[in-house]
Order: C-alpha cells, then sequence, then structure tokens
C-alpha cells in the first residue's frame, strides 16, 4: 500500500469508497490514525465513533483477537503483509466471521499498520461444509475402494491373461487412493512433503498428462517446450500439483485447448499455460482459495490442492494471463532445478 498522507484524512480517498473497512493505526501507540467510511457498514459504529472503540469493543473474543492480531503486526513487520481471522462483534450485537489483511505503511513519518477486514461468513460456511463433504468422502470412499483392490489381487491369482487390464485398472484404484489422501491432507491441514528424490520434469510432466488426460477429451494437446531440468521433489505430491493444473486447463479450456509446460526464464521454475477463456484478473487472487469454483462440476479442491503441494515443497505458486489470453500458473522457488545430462 502507498504511503497515506497526513491529516485526519490520512486514508487515499480511493479507500474511502471501498467495499471493505480499513483502519490505520499507529504501530507504536495502537492509536486509530484514520478509518474509512466502510467501517460503519461492516461494523454498524459510525466513522467517528469508531475511531475511538478501544480493538476488545468489537471483538467477540477478545483475547484471542489479541493474540491473533499481535501475530499478523509481527509477520507484517517483518515480510510486509499478514492474514488473520476472527469473530467480530457489530454494534448490535450481531456476529460475524472477519478477515483481516494487515500491511504497514507510514504517516507523518509514523509507522503505523494498516487492516483491511472483509466479513467472511459466507466463505467460512462454505468452508464448514467442504470439510464435512471430505470427512464423508475419505471415510465412505475408503472401504469400497479396499475392496476393489482386494478383488484385483483375487483375480490376478486365479485368472489367467488379462494382466495389462489388471494393471490398468490398479493404475485407477492408486490414482483414486491418491485423490482421498489429497482431501484428507487438506482437511487436516498436513502441507508437509514425504520422501523426495530427483525427478525429471518432462517425464513427470508427461506421465502426469498421459494418466490424467488420456482420451476423455477431443483434440487436447500438451506441448512440452524445452528441457524442463531436475528438481527434488516428493513424487507424489508433485504429480498431485501437475494433475490438477492439468485437469484445471482441460475442464476451462474444453476441446481443443493446448496445454505448454515450459522453463521460467528466472531459471527456478516452470509454468502450465493453456489458450483457453482465461481467469478474469478480479479472481486470479482467490482460484487457490479452499472450496473456490467456477465450474458446476468442480469441488472447489483442485487448485488448493496445487497451492498445498507447492507450499510444501517451500515453491510459490502464482497466476497470470498466458500468451494467448489463457491461464498461465507459474511454479517458483524450484531451488534446485537442474539441467538434465543427456547421455
Amino acid at each position: 500500500m502507498r504511503d497515506a498522507p497526513s491529516g485526519s484524512d490520512a486514508l487515499p480517498g480511493i479507500l474511502d469508497d471501498a467495499a471493505d473497512a480499513v483502519i490505520v493505526t499507529d504501530a507504536d501507540t495502537g492509536e486509530v490514525v484514520a478509518v474509512n467510511d466502510a467501517v460503519e457498514r461492516v461494523f454498524g459504529h459510525q466513522k467517528a465513533a469508531f475511531s475511538d472503540l478501544d480493538p476488545d469493543a468489537y471483538a467477540a473474543n477478545p483475547g484471542a483477537a489479541s493474540d491473533a492480531r499481535g501475530d499478523a503486526r509481527r509477520t507484517a513487520t517483518e515480510s510486509g503483509a499478514a492474514t488473520y481471522r476472527w469473530t467480530a462483534v457489530r454494534r448490535d450485537g450481531t456476529t460475524f466471521r472477519a478477515e483481516s489483511s494487515v500491511s504497514t505503511t507510514t504517516v507523518d513519518d509514523r509507522a503505523c499498520f494498516v487492516a483491511v477486514v472483509r466479513d467472511v461468513s459466507d466463505r467460512a460456511e462454505r468452508e464448514r461444509e467442504l470439510e464435512r463433504f471430505a470427512e464423508v468422502l475419505t471415510h465412505d470412499l475408503r472401504s469400497p475402494l479396499n475392496a476393489a483392490e482386494a478383488q484385483v489381487e483375487i483375480l490376478r491369482s486365479e485368472v489367467d491373461g488379462g494382466e495389462e487390464w489388471l494393471d490398468r485398472l490398479e493404475s485407477v484404484h492408486d490414482r483414486m487412493a491418491d485423490i482421498v489422501d489429497d482431501v484428507r491432507t487438506l482437511v487436516s491441514g498436513d502441507r508437509h512433503v514425504g520422501d523426495t528424490k530427483q525427478i525429471d520434469l518432462n517425464e513427470a510432466v508427461e506421465e502426469t498428462w498421459d494418466a490424467t488426460v488420456d482420451d476423455r477429451a477431443d483434440g487436447v494437446e500438451l506441448v512440452v517446450s524445452g528441457d524442463l531440468g531436475r528438481v527434488d521433489a516428493d513424487p507424489k505430491r508433485l504429480c498431485r500439483l501437475l494433475e490438477n493444473l492439468f485437469e484445471n486447463a482441460v475442464r476451462h479450456g474444453g476441446d481443443g485447448v493446448t496445454v505448454t509446460v515450459g522453463s521460467l526464464n528466472s531459471g527456478d521454475g516452470i509454468a502450465v499455460e493453456d489458450d483457453g477463456p482465461g481467469i478474469p484478473a478480479d479472481a486470479r487472487d482467490r482460484v487457490f482459495e479452499y472450496g473456490y469454483t467456477t465450474a458446476t462440476a468442480g469441488t472447489g479442491f483442485g487448485l488448493n490442492i496445487v497451492a498445498a503441494a507447492a507450499e510444501a515443497h517451500g515453491w510459490e505458486v502464482g497466476v497470470t494471463e498466458g500468451r494467448e489470453g489463457g491461464a498461465r500458473f507459474e511454479i517458483t522457488g524450484m531451488d534446485r532445478v537442474e539441467p538434465v545430462t543427456k547421455g
């Protein structure tokens, strides 16, 4: 955020028209330097009165909110920005789930914090619904999946021939088990990698594409641009990352979409790009959110799984517009990417 001008009108005028409440406070004293007009809509307090309130007055659990706010301010001081959730209280006594995005700025040479507060009650409820769905999914699918895997083993031992088809069926079961595990990972919040090894990215991309897309979509094409190199990664988590990016491209790009995978000029990652309709600029910050989807058949887990896999490895993933106007996902921070030595 740009530095705010001095005086009681410290906020840039554009923020007064923002739908979210904006609160600027002195980093040392906690004094409210300025608020925008939206605090009345969000909290129910008039702008002038809100400036005089102690933060405890609009927190349902003041202690928990204070701890979360303190942690976010320390993180924002170190890295420039942080986000936390808390339960807020309106002037009429009703409550809502709030999300505060905290950043740093200066006002009259004073260090200040800027908190942008949004009512995320609907999103929080959606997340709870997805968690309940995930619990049912992981529980109810595991038993029949185990039974199906057992039947394959019985067929192997009692029937001659058909090994190729049994191998394919076993591969499908393995993919289903991995998806169940991914959902469990998202619900549990476990974002750690397992055992890692040096992986040829060209091979990983092509094998994942073949296993994911196969012949389900007409005219869909993969283009691998050059030598992607090697990276130290958890094979399963890397596969899930690529798989969900490919699924997303095919689902939203439709028949005839071309997906291109290439190295970044920076040398520290790869880009997965398609020539589909793309993602609107105002939606790009939300696509990795838990449960966010624009597809009627989507669960909203796919790109969150991508973000989780990247985070587990210490990588970052971002989205922008591709050269052909489609979506371009860039995975950066792959510090151990090395060229593949061709024999």
